[in-house]
């Protein structure tokens, strides 16, 4: 059945400040590090980059790296991606294949399942080469909608669990079957946690991006709030009660959404150009092999945009969805890795895989890179901004409004775990 679109708890009146250091301090980022990356569940990338046995891809957080490899039954497993000998990272960030992971430093090898394989001269140690304490070490991991997630916890809660209602939600769209068509990680000089705000509201939406009101509505936006993770659901194919022609089909809708899915000369009211939006994709399902027939009208059109603790960022379309993931720099809080995967809802058709780009903030741009890029590039000039003014000395708390709940309830999930009392 269609998602639901009832209203979850938006938390109580509440009105207090949240302390500038939570973003600025190394003391704090170390207890993050400590109580809260090292205790959940991290999106690591996409079962699609590891098809054949031995092909593998490493996700970096923090100091760790791990390997993310395809076993030899079809299972998918995942190691510190470290040499047990003198601690040599065996294989650098990206993607491969391998039929053994071998150490460049002194040759140990290593088995696609983590098994030490051989130790180069093991008779000249002593104290032996006991492959029970010698192989990699494992991490947990487990996979949702074509999604590999990590756990440096080998105790959590399984990942069914942790995600609870956000996987009953987003199973309608059968995001397994999508297909990779951007991937980039750009550098960008705020902490974590500045970008994560960034996208968990839409107050920001009529002075950050102006041009996008007249087809998208931030003013009868719809925030929830579940256990850990958050939910809003931002209309679109309608304009916002901010813009003169609110309640109207504007030119900017019929550019960017009818024309676009083949509805011309469009004649009727807002809604039924949301109707007409939604059936002209409806009946484009041959053409790509999409599977719509769970999703609802208000799915069809707009964004279902959900926050999975601590740091995924789903913007989730019908054709289309934006994966952001949010990671800490390891060792400065005042700087971050900001990862955008980009799937298109595309079973039936031919997607090559996009190489990886690595972009520098400072100076590179998502724009003419992706689709929407100049939307993306908006958001992120804001961020540096953002943190150089909380490390000001005028500046003590962030001042939250109703429509900033998503970033306080985050905020609550995240001093659960740095207090020592997950949710």
């Amino acid at each position: 059945m269609p998602t639901t679109t009832s209203g979850a708890s938006t938390e109580g009146a509440r009105h207090d400040g949240i302390p500038k250091e939570r973003y600025t301090d190394r003391a704090f980022a170390a207890l993050e590090w400590q109580r809260m990356w090292t205790k959940v569940w991290l999106l690591a990338g996409r079962t699609s980059d590891v098809v054949e046995p031995g092909d593998y891809f490493t996700f970096e957080i923090g100091t760790e790296s791990v390997l993310v490899v395809r076993q030899a039954d079809g299972s998918i497993a995942a190691r510190h991606n470290v040499c047990m000998h003198r601690g040599n990272r065996l294989r650098e960030p990206g993607r491969g294949h391998a039929s053994e992971f071998a150490c460049l430093f002194h040759g140990w090898r290593y088995g696609i399942d983590g098994t030490l394989l051989e130790a180069l001269d093991a008779e000249s140690f002593p104290q032996g080469t006991p492959c029970d304490r010698l192989s990699l070490r494992p991490v947990r991991c487990d996979t949702w909608a074509g999604f590999v997630f990590v756990c440096l916890d080998p105790d959590v809660e399984s990942l069914a669990d942790y995600l609870g209602v956000v996987s009953e939600h987003l199973d309608a769209y059968g995001l397994e079957r999508w297909k990779i068509a951007f991937d980039c990680t750009i550098a960008i000089e705020c902490n974590w946690k500045t970008s994560v705000d960034a996208f968990n509201e839409a107050y920001h939406i009529s002075a950050t991006h102006p041009w996008t009101i007249a087809f998208s509505d931030d003013t009868r936006t719809q925030y929830d709030c579940y256990d850990k993770h958050t939910r809003m659901i931002f209309p679109e194919v309608q304009a916002s009660l901010r813009h003169p022609g609110a309640g109207t089909v504007t030119p900017e809708i019929r550019e960017f959404f009818l024309e676009r899915v083949g509805v011309k000369d469009f004649a009727g009211t807002e809604a039924e150009a949301r109707r007409a939006f939604a059936d002209a994709v409806r009946a484009m399902a041959p053409l790509t092999g999409a599977d719509f027939s769970r999703l609802s009208d208000a799915q069809m059109c707009d964004d279902f945009h959900y926050t999975v603790f601590p740091n995924l960022t789903l913007n989730t379309h019908s054709m289309f969805v934006w994966v952001f993931t949010h990671r800490p720099h390891p060792d400065d809080p005042n700087r971050m890795f900001f990862d955008f995967l980009s799937l298109v809802n595309a079973p039936s058709q031919d997607v090559p895989r996009p190489a990886k780009l690595f972009l520098d903030g400072a100076r590179e741009t998502c724009a003419g890179k992706v689709e929407g890029g100049d939307l993306i590039d908006e958001d992120l000039y804001n961020l540096p901004r953002i943190q150089l003014g909380m490390r000001s000395a005028a500046f003590r708390e962030l001042h939250l409004g109703a429509q900033e709940v998503r970033i306080r309830h985050f905020h609550d999930t995240l001093m659960h775990y740095v207090d020592g009392e997950p949710r």
